[in-house]
């Protein structure tokens, strides 16, 4: 399986015709190559934003800072508020759900294409930017000052020459993200402790392999522990036993497909690892209270 079909995405131009309303600036919003690049200020997005948006996994790395207001927004399976000077980068592939917007919030959104950074050094480097890493970045009033005057710079170009000139949106991208690098904290700090760990690892796993497996034995064995210890361990950090974080993990999964792809819910019980469309389908409804088919219509 190819990772594409492995990790349906959308790109700017699809998610414009499934969740923007289109207005009278539609045609100066979106300029020339803006599937590679594309940012505009909090403000000027919102109004056109059929919030909330459904789960969705974007081909761009996406990036929200607030200034003022407030940003609810879920990324994988860890719900955040932003409010101002918070900001977070959602990787590209990752799942995520923006719920709301406040109508006075200030700051920015932006979408950027891998293919774009490949030009502006090892973009690698930048955990932030991995499906694993840690998307929330709270930043000092200095930090917001810095990473504020490359944002607004960055849209200055876009509104003039589109993505048209990567030799000059590559310098000011690499600018921005070594300065959110200075404020970023990993998903494992050095005050953790080993369950803490161990806990984040399995968080991991189920962002990158998902698709494989439903089991909490083939998890404990990738993650080098005992199905009983990952049992105990999670449930104990999280309230929650790794058999529901899996489950709870599927139905998102299931959801992407079902908004952003044209499988039938048969073929999505199927890539999802289901005997049969009946067992997929009551997993479904016990977490959501809709059948997979109701929910899809929502988004039709």
């Amino acid at each position: 399986m190819t990772p594409s079909a492995l990790f349906p995405a959308i790109s700017p131009a699809m998610a414009r015709e499934l969740f923007l309303i289109r207005d009278a600036s539609w045609g100066d919003r979106f300029k020339e190559n803006f599937n590679q690049f594309i940012i505009a200020p909090l403000e000027y997005s919102w109004p056109i934003i059929k919030l909330p948006l459904p789960p969705s996994r974007t081909s761009n790395h996406a990036l929200f800072m607030v200034e003022r207001g407030q940003v609810d927004i879920t990324i994988g399976h860890q719900a955040y508020t932003l409010r101002p000077n918070d900001l977070v980068i959602v990787p590209a592939l990752q799942i995520f759900t923006l719920h709301s917007i406040w109508p006075d919030s200030v700051g920015f959104i932006s979408f950027i294409s891998q293919e774009l950074l490949l030009g502006a050094g090892n973009n690698s480097d930048f955990d932030f930017l991995k499906l694993t890493g840690n998307p929330y970045i709270p930043l000092s009033d200095r930090q917001v000052q810095f990473v504020n005057a490359l944002l607004n710079r960055l849209a200055v170009e876009y509104q003039e020459n589109g993505a048209t000139k990567p030799e000059l949106i590559r310098p000011y991208l690499l600018a921005l993200f070594a300065e959110i690098d200075r404020a970023y904290v990993g998903p494992m700090a050095i005050h953790t402790d080993v369950g803490e760990r161990l806990v984040q690892r399995f968080m991991d796993l189920l962002t990158t392999r998902i698709r494989e497996t439903r089991l909490t034995s083939q998890y404990a064995d990738w993650l080098a522990v005992s199905p009983n210890h990952l049992n105990k361990v999670v449930k104990n950090r999280t309230d929650k036993s790794p058999s529901v974080w899996i489950d709870e993990r599927v139905v998102l999964e299931a959801k992407v497909l079902l908004v952003q792809t044209e499988l039938t819910v048969a073929q999505i019980a199927y890539e999802m690892g289901f005997p049969d469309q009946s067992s997929f389908g009551k997993l479904f409804r016990k977490y959501t209270d809709l059948t997979p088919t109701q929910f899809r219509s929502q988004f039709v």
